[in-house]
């Protein structure tokens, strides 16, 4: 995992240890380490944040489908009364991705 976390674009925003809580309620079986890829409203300027992110990681040769790994890419939405959640539409090409590089995919609002 250290080789994995050296070679990130950027430097991981915090850590979680085995036996912590997921947000999910799971209990994480393994030790890992959180990236904060992209943040805002705007679906499409989150989505080119993602797609930089996970681009940039391609080409140093980064993958998560080794057995000591466990990649998901989180996506959360703030949900608020009366107002719209937004849409984010993943193309093929962003579904590929994720499964060659092997990062499983979250999503919430």
């Amino acid at each position: 995992m250290a080789d994995v976390r050296d070679g990130l674009p950027t430097e991981p925003h915090g850590d979680w240890q085995k036996g912590d809580v997921k947000p999910d309620g799971r209990v994480r079986i393994d030790s890992g380490f959180y990236v904060a890829i992209g943040s805002g409203q705007n679906p499409g300027e989150l989505l080119k944040q993602i797609r930089f992110y996970l681009g940039e990681c391609r080409a140093r040769g980064i993958h998560f489908e080794r057995s000591d790994v466990d990649a998901e890419l989180r996506i959360s939405f703030p949900c608020e009364p009366g107002v719209a959640t937004p849409t984010l539409d993943l193309s093929l090409a962003d579904m590929t991705m994720l499964v060659e590089m092997g990062i499983n995919l979250s999503i919430t609002a």
